[in-house]
C-alpha cells in the first residue's frame, strides 16, 4: 500500500579505472534537461550504518536530516526495506548487482566479487553512461574486492588516519572529501554524455566523531567512560558487557550528531549540483547497507545479528518520473535497488538478478508474494574458529525467522505485532514456521562457490581493527 506525504585536504587515495564505457549512478543531470522529461543522470548514494528510524522523515523526534526529509518529499520514501547482510561489504555486494550474497558469493574479506557478476555500473556503462564512483570504506574501496567493476572513474577515500596523541589508527569524518572529489569528477566529465555517480559515506559509521557545533546540538553531558571509538565498542561487545542507559544514550546522541553533519553535507552538495545545472533531470536513490546496534538484544555495532535494528534500512528516490509526497509502505529489499535503478533510467537489465523493479508500486502496481533472506553474517564464531554465515534470517510479510547454524536454535518473531523482536514465538503457532524452514532450505540449494582471496593481514589488518572488524583479541 502507499500514502502520499572550504576545500579539505585530501587524504590517500587510489584510482581504479576499469574498461571504458562504464556507467556511475550519479545525484544530479549531465547537465540540461532532457527534452521528453526523462532522466538524463543518475546518482546512488550509500550512507555507511544509517537506521531509517533516526531520521526526521521516518518518525525521528530530533531534527536529524533536513536535507534528506526534503529529498523524501519531492519523491518517493520506502518504510519497509531489508537489507541482505548486517555489514557493509556483502551488502554492497547486493546494492550493486542485485543479488543476495549467496548468489554473488562476497560474504568475508576472504572473497571478491566474482567477474561473471553484471553489476549496476557495468548496465549503465554499456548503454553510453559515464560511470564514475566515490567512496568511503576499505570494505567497498578495495580494489581486491572488486566492487568498483564497470566504473570508468573509481576512487576511495581512505577512511582512517594516524590520532597524533594516540599514534593510533582511526577513522575520521572523511564526507567533505568524498563531495570534494565527486565535484572533481563531475567538472571532468563529457558534458554531452549522461552519467552514473556512486557516492558512499562513512561518516555515520563509528568512531563517533561529529563536530563540537554537531555535539552541542544533539549530545548532552556525559561523564561516562565511552569514547565513541570502534575499537572500545567492539572490545564491549566481545566481552559482552552491558552498558548503562546513560551510556546507550549518549551513543545514540552522538549517532544523530554525526548523522545530521552528514545530512547538511548533503544539502551543500545538492545546492552545488542545482548551481550546475545537474539537480533536476537526475534521478537520485539515497539508502543505506545496514543499521547500528544500540544494545537492543545486548549487543553493539552491527554485523552479528539479523535483527531489524540491522536490517531495515532507508530507501529514497526523487527525479523525473517519480511522484513526489509518496511513501510506500510495501516490504522491498536491497536485492531490488539495482533493478529499480534501472528501470527508472529505462535501462533494460541484460541479466536475471534476485530483485524486482518496485517501481510498479507508484504506478498501479503490485508486487508477488515473495520471501526474503538476510544473510552473510560477521565476527560470529563456532567452537573459537571464525565462519560466515553462522546467522541467517527468512521472512515472508510479517513472519520473520532466525536460524543459528551453530547451535540449531530457531526464533520466531511477528513484526506486525512485535516490530522490535522483543517476544520470540518460537515454536511458532500453527503452521507459520514450517513453510520458511523450507524456503531456507531451497535457498542454500542454490548457493554459489565463492571466489577466494588472501586473507587481510599487515596494514589492511590494522585498518579493519580500527573500523572494528577485528576482535580485540586479533580474530575477525
Amino acid at each position: 500500500m502507499h500514502r502520499s506525504e572550504p576545500e579539505p585536504r585530501l587524504r590517500r587515495r587510489w584510482m581504479l579505472s576499469p574498461p571504458m564505457g562504464a556507467v556511475l549512478l550519479v545525484l544530479g543531470a549531465c547537465g540540461g534537461s532532457a527534452s521528453d522529461g526523462r532522466p538524463r543522470n543518475a546518482i546512488l548514494i550509500s550512507i555507511d550504518t544509517l537506521r531509517p528510524d533516526h531520521l526526521s522523515c521516518y518518525g525521528h523526534d530530533r531534527p536529524t536530516s533536513p536535507t534528506l526529509d526534503k529529498l523524501a518529499g519531492e519523491g518517493v520514501r520506502f518504510t519497509d526495506v531489508t537489507s541482505a547482510a548486517p555489514w557493509t561489504l556483502p551488502a554492497h555486494a547486493t546494492m550493486l548487482t542485485g543479488l543476495y550474497p549467496s548468489h554473488h558469493g562476497v560474504k568475508s574479506h576472504e572473497t571478491r566479487l566474482p567477474d561473471s557478476a553484471v553489476t549496476l555500473a557495468e548496465e549503465f556503462r554499456d548503454h553510453g553512461f559515464q560511470t564514475l564512483a566515490v567512496v568511503n570504506t576499505h570494505n567497498v574501496g578495495a580494489p581486491q574486492f572488486q566492487l568498483g567493476q564497470g566504473f570508468q572513474e573509481f576512487r576511495y577515500i581512505v577512511e582512517t588516519e594516524e590520532d597524533p596523541r594516540t599514534m593510533k589508527v582511526r577513522t575520521y569524518d572523511s564526507g567533505e572529501v568524498v563531495v570534494s572529489t565527486a565535484k572533481e569528477l563531475l567538472r571532468e566529465r563529457a558534458a554531452d554524455q549522461p552519467f552514473f555517480l556512486f557516492l558512499h559515506f562513512y561518516d555515520v559509521h563509528t568512531d563517533f566523531t561529529p563536530k563540537d557545533e554537531y555535539k552541542a546540538e544533539f549530545v548532552g553531558p556525559y561523564a561516562g567512560r565511552l569514547t565513541g571509538l570502534s575499537t572500545q565498542l567492539n572490545g564491549i561487545r566481545t566481552r559482552k558487557e552491558q552498558l548503562a542507559e546513560a551510556d546507550v544514550r549518549w551513543l545514540r546522541e552522538m549517532y544523530d550528531a554525526e548523522i545530521r553533519q552528514l545530512d547538511d553535507l548533503l544539502g551543500r552538495f545538492f545546492a552545488w549540483l542545482g548551481e550546475q545545472g545537474l539537480f533536476e533531470d537526475t534521478v537520485f536513490l539515497v539508502t543505506s547497507d545496514h543499521g547500528e546496534e544500540f544494545q537492543e538484544h545486548g549487543s553493539l555495532l552491527h554485523g552479528t545479528t539479523q535483527y531489524q535494528e540491522l536490517l531495515r534500512i532507508p530507501w529514497i528516490l526523487r527525479g523525473p518520473g517519480v511522484p513526489s509526497g509518496t511513501v510506500l509502505d510495501d516490504a522491498v529489499h536491497g536485492v531490488d535497488i539495482t533493478p529499480t535503478l534501472l528501470a527508472a533510467m529505462g535501462i533494460p537489465s541484460s541479466v536475471p538478478r534476485d530483485g524486482l523493479d518496485v517501481s510498479v508500486l507508484w504506478k498501479g502496481g503490485t508486487l508477488p508474494e515473495r520471501v526474503f533472506f538476510g544473510e552473510a553474517d560477521h565476527n560470529n564464531r563456532i567452537e573459537g574458529r571464525d565462519v560466515i554465515d553462522i546467522k541467517r534470517m527468512v521472512r515472508r510479510g510479517s513472519d520473520k525467522l532466525h536460524w543459528n547454524r551453530a547451535t540449531g536454535e530457531f526464533e520466531f518473531y511477528d513484526l506486525a505485532t512485535d516490530p522490535g523482536e522483543r517476544t520470540d514465538l518460537w515454536p511458532a503457532p500453527g503452521d507459520r514456521a514450517g513453510p520458511l524452514q523450507r524456503e531456507l532450505e531451497q535457498f542454500l540449494v542454490g548457493e554459489v562457490k565463492a571466489e577466494a582471496i588472501a586473507a587481510p593481514e599487515g596494514e589492511e589488518r590494522e585498518r579493519l581493527k580500527a573500523l572494528g572488524y577485528i576482535g580485540e583479541d586479533g580474530q575477525e
